[in-house]
C-alpha cells in the first residue's frame, strides 16, 4: 500500500488546538465531577457522622470495660464492628457486651526489689492447631478439648481440668465418627476419639504453678501477666494529684491488686487503674503459687486494702452497667477495608470462653445512654478529619468550576478552528476601499505574505 502523502496543517479539516487551553478545560471538568462525587460520599462517611459525634454527649473522659460475652450472631439488630459502612446491613454479625465500670485507683509502689515478672500463656486461639471433625480429624483426640462445632483446640498444656460429670460419650473413630461428631461443642474429655463433654460444674486451672512469692510483699494481677516486688511502701495519687500513703511494709502482710497496666519507673512501680486492692497474710502463699489462685485471691478476700472502699476498691462498687453493648465507634463500622475489625475482635473479644484472662480496656460513653459504649472516640481527631474533608474537596470544586466559567467568558474559537483568549487573535488591518488588505497574522513575515482580500 503507498505511503500518505502529509497533509499540510494548513490544509486539515480541522486544525490543531491549543492544547494548554483545551487540557486546562478538562482538567478542571474532571476536578470539578470528582470533587463533587466526594462531597456528596463524604457527607455520609465524614459529615454526618461528625454531627452525630458531637450531639452524643459521649465524655472524652474514658471508663473501663471488661468484655463478658462475643458471640456471632445470624440475625442483627446492631453489630460491634463492620467493614463497609455504606454497606451495613441486618444479617449475620458479631456483637461484644461488656461491663462498664469507673476508673481505679492509681497506685506507686517505692523502693522495691527482688522483682519478678511471670506470664501464665493461655491458648492462642488463632494460631492453635484445631482439629475439624467433618475432615475425620477427631478419630484420635486423647486430652481435654475445647470444641465449638465440630472444631477442636488441645488445650491439656494449657489448663488442669478437674470435674464431676460427663455426659454420654460420642465415638469420634470409626466410619460415622465425623457424622457422630460434627456437632461437637463446649469443653470435651477424649480418649482415643471417645469424647465426653464435662458438665457444669468443673473448674479449668492454668497449669502456672510456679509463680515465685516467696520474699514478696506486692503481688499486681494484669490480664496473663503477674508482678511481685518486695516494696517498701505504696502510694495512691488523689484527685489533686497528691499522693497519699496507703500501705507500708511494717504492716507485715501482702498486698494485691488487679491493675490495668503496670510500669516500672524511675518514680517506682506505677499501677494505672486498679481494683480488689486486698491485704494477705504472709502465712496465706508458700514459696510458690499458682495463677489461679492468685486471682482467686485477688476477688473474694475480705480484708480491703483500704476500709472506706475508695483506694483499690471492689469491682462491684465501680460498675456503672452490667451487659453495655460495643461498638468500635459511632457508627459501629470503619472504611479502612484493612481488616480492621478482624483485628478489633481479636483484641476486644476475649471473653474467657478460652479461659483465658477476659480483654480489659477504656471506653467511652454517655450518661445519658450507658447501655452503648464505643472503643474509639476521639472529639478533636474527628474535628481535625471534618475540617480536612469539607475544605479540600469544596476548594478544588469552586476553583476548577471558576476557572471553566472564566473559560468560558475568555476563549473563543476562530474561523480556523482554533481556540484563542479574546483580544489575542489576530485584527485585519483596513485599507481603503478597493485596495489590498494584508492580514494582521501575516505581518510577522516581514510583510511578505499574499494573503490579500478585496474589500
Amino acid at each position: 500500500m503507498p505511503k500518505q502523502k502529509p497533509i499540510p496543517p494548513e490544509d486539515l479539516i480541522i486544525p490543531p488546538q491549543d492544547n494548554r487551553i483545551c487540557g486546562t478545560i478538562c482538567m478542571c471538568q474532571m476536578t470539578a465531577v470528582l470533587s463533587s462525587v466526594a462531597l456528596v460520599y463524604l457527607t455520609v462517611a465524614v459529615y454526618m457522622p461528625t454531627l452525630r459525634a458531637f450531639q452524643s454527649g459521649i465524655s472524652e473522659v474514658p471508663a473501663m470495660c471488661t468484655t463478658t460475652r462475643h458471640f456471632k450472631n445470624d440475625n442483627c439488630e446492631w453489630g460491634t464492628c463492620g467493614e463497609w459502612c455504606l454497606s451495613k446491613s441486618s444479617g449475620a454479625c458479631e456483637q461484644i457486651y461488656v461491663n462498664l465500670r469507673r476508673n481505679g485507683s492509681e497506685l506507686t509502689f517505692e523502693n522495691c526489689t527482688n522483682s519478678a515478672n511471670k506470664t501464665c500463656y493461655g491458648i492462642d486461639q488463632e494460631n492453635a492447631k484445631s482439629s475439624r471433625c467433618i475432615a475425620d480429624e477427631c478419630k484420635n483426640l486423647t486430652g481435654t478439648f475445647n470444641c465449638t462445632l465440630g472444631q477442636c483446640i488441645n488445650i491439656t498444656d494449657a489448663f488442669e481440668c478437674v470435674f464431676m460429670n460427663t455426659e454420654l460419650p460420642l465415638k469420634c473413630s470409626g466410619r460415622r465418627g465425623k457424622i457422630t461428631c460434627i456437632d461437637l461443642d463446649g469443653l470435651q474429655s477424649c480418649v482415643r476419639g471417645t469424647c465426653e463433654k464435662i458438665r457444669i460444674p468443673y473448674n479449668c486451672d492454668r497449669r502456672c504453678v510456679d509463680i515465685p512469692t516467696r520474699n514478696k510483699n506486692v503481688i499486681l494481677l494484669s490480664g496473663d501477666k503477674v508482678f511481685l516486688s518486695q516494696c517498701q511502701r505504696a502510694l495512691a495519687t488523689a484527685d489533686d494529684d497528691d499522693k497519699k500513703e496507703i500501705w507500708t511494709e511494717d504492716q507485715e502482710n501482702i498486698l494485691i491488686a488487679s491493675c490495668y497496666i503496670i510500669e516500672n519507673t524511675t518514680q517506682g512501680v506505677i499501677a494505672s487503674d486498679c481494683i480488689n486492692g486486698s491485704l494477705l497474710s504472709k502465712d496465706s502463699l508458700t514459696d510458690l503459687a499458682n495463677f489461679t489462685y492468685l486471682n482467686y485471691l485477688s476477688v473474694v478476700n475480705t480484708d480491703l486494702l483500704d476500709p472506706n472502699r475508695i483506694i483499690a476498691p471492689p469491682e462491684i462498687d465501680l460498675l456503672i452497667k452490667n451487659e453495655s453493648k460495643l461498638h468500635i465507634n459511632m457508627e459501629g463500622c470503619v472504611n479502612t477495608l484493612k481488616d480492621e475489625c478482624r483485628d478489633f475482635f481479636r483484641e476486644y473479644g476475649k471473653d474467657g470462653s478460652d479461659h483465658n484472662a477476659r480483654a480489659r480496656f477504656p471506653c467511652f460513653y454517655a450518661e445519658s445512654e450507658p447501655e452503648k459504649v464505643v472503643a474509639h472516640f476521639d472529639l478533636e481527631g474527628t474535628y481535625r478529619h471534618f475540617l480536612i474533608a469539607s475544605i479540600l474537596p469544596s476548594v478544588l470544586f469552586v476553583a476548577s468550576c471558576f476557572i471553566l466559567v472564566f473559560c468560558q467568558k475568555t476563549v473563543e474559537v476562530g474561523d480556523d478552528a482554533k481556540m484563542r483568549f479574546k483580544g489575542c487573535s489576530g485584527v485585519d488591518l483596513i485599507i481603503a476601499p478597493g485596495e489590498k488588505s494584508v492580514s494582521a497574522n501575516n505581518l510577522g513575515d516581514g510583510g511578505g505574505g499574499d494573503s490579500v482580500m478585496a474589500l
